[in-house]
C-alpha cells in the first residue's frame, strides 16, 4: 500500500512540475483562464480579452476598421479574427499582427485543437461556405459547395468540424462533417432559427442558440447524429453566443436587448445563472472564446478532461 501510494505522490509532483515548465514556456503568470471578445468600445470593434469571471478587461486592437470573431490558438499564443472581411492572427496581447487572406469575404476564424489549421468562413459565387487554411494562410481548400454554410467549430479531437447550414429545406440547421469535408450530417430538425455551435470538452454535445417564440436561446444537441436536444435557458432577454469553457462546467454566451444592452454572461453546463462578465460599462460585448492554461497544459491537442456529465431538466436559477 505505501509503494503504491508513493508512486502516486510521485506521478502527481511529476504532472505538477510538467504543468510548471509548461506554464513558464508560455509567459503564464498563473493558472487563470481566458475569455477573448468582440467589444465595441467609444464606437471602435475590437477585441477584447478578459479572465473568466470577467476581472481585467484588456482591449488588444484599436483600429479604424472593425475586428471581431476571436478564436485562440490551442496554446494561447495566438488569436485569429477578422478584420473587416478578411482574416488575420496576433499574439494574444496584440502584438506581431500577420493577414492571412486577402479576399475581402472571409470571416470567422476557428483554429483547430492541434494548432495547425484555421476553418473560416468565405463568400464566393454569391454564397458563404466553409474553408479550411494552414495556421499561416496556406493551403486554402473549400470544404463545402452547397447551400449556405458557415460558423464552422472543430470537434475536440479535431476530426470532425460543425457549422450551420441553410438549405431549400429552411433551416438554418446545426450540421456536422468530417475535417476534410466528407461525411456531412444534419444534427438538428426543426427548421427553427439556430446559430454558433460550440463543442463540449467531452465532444458528446453542441451548444448552439435558436429562436422559439421570437426570442433567441440556448440549447444543446447530441453530436452523434441523434437528433437529441435540450433547451437551456428560458425568457427574456435574448441569448445567443454560447461558447463551452474548456473543463466543461461552464458556458459563457451573450445577452442582450436591441437597443438597450449586449452583456457577457456565464452559466453551468446544465443551465443554471451564475453571474454577469461584462457590459457595466455600457459597451457592448459578444462572441466569446474560451482559453485555459490548465486545460491545455494538460492535454495540448484535445482538452478531453470535462467535469459534465449530463444534461439535466429546467432548474430555477436559469433565466
Amino acid at each position: 500500500m505505501s509503494f503504491n501510494v508513493g508512486r502516486f505522490i510521485a506521478a502527481a509532483l511529476t504532472v505538477t512540475v510538467f504543468m510548471q515548465m509548461q506554464i513558464a514556456e508560455n509567459g503564464y503568470a498563473a493558472f487563470v483562464a481566458k475569455i477573448a471578445f468582440t467589444c465595441l468600445r467609444d464606437g471602435n470593434r475590437d477585441i477584447c480579452v478578459m479572465d473568466s469571471d470577467g476581472g481585467n478587461q484588456i482591449r488588444i486592437t484599436d483600429d479604424p476598421v472593425f475586428d471581431a470573431e476571436p478564436s485562440w490558438s490551442p496554446d494561447g499564443k495566438r488569436i485569429a479574427f477578422n478584420r473587416g472581411h478578411d482574416i488575420y492572427i496576433m499574439d494574444s496581447d496584440g502584438g506581431n499582427l500577420m493577414q492571412l487572406t486577402e479576399r475581402y469575404t472571409d470571416r470567422e476564424p476557428a483554429w483547430s485543437p492541434d494548432g495547425e489549421k484555421i476553418a473560416f468562413n468565405r463568400f464566393t459565387a454569391l454564397k458563404h461556405q466553409i474553408w479550411i487554411m494552414d495556421a499561416d494562410g496556406g493551403n486554402q481548400i473549400q470544404l463545402t459547395n452547397w447551400g449556405e454554410n458557415y460558423k464552422p467549430a472543430w470537434s475536440p479531437d479535431g476530426v470532425r468540424i460543425a457549422f450551420v447550414n441553410i438549405d431549400r429545406q429552411g433551416g438554418p440547421e446545426i450540421y456536422a462533417m468530417d475535417s476534410d469535408g466528407n461525411n456531412q450530417q444534419r444534427l438538428t430538425q426543426d427548421l427553427r432559427m439556430k446559430d454558433n455551435p460550440s463543442w463540449s470538452p467531452d465532444g458528446q454535445w453542441i451548444v448552439y442558440n435558436a429562436r422559439r417564440g421570437g426570442v433567441d436561446q440556448i440549447h444543446v444537441v447530441k453530436s452523434d447524429g441523434s437528433g437529441m436536444t435540450r433547451r437551456l435557458t428560458r425568457n427574456r432577454p435574448h441569448k445567443e453566443y454560447p461558447a463551452w469553457s474548456p473543463d466543461g462546467g461552464m458556458i459563457a454566451y451573450t445577452e442582450y436587448e436591441r437597443g438597450l444592452h449586449w452583456n457577457m454572461h456565464l452559466m453551468t453546463a446544465e443551465g443554471e445563472y451564475l453571474k454577469q462578465l461584462s457590459g457595466d460599462d455600457g459597451g457592448i460585448d459578444f462572441d466569446p472564446d474560451w482559453f485555459d492554461p490548465r486545460a491545455w497544459s494538460v492535454s495540448p491537442a484535445a482538452n478531453f478532461i470535462t467535469l459534465w456529465a449530463e444534461i439535466k431538466g429546467p432548474k430555477s436559477g436559469r433565466r
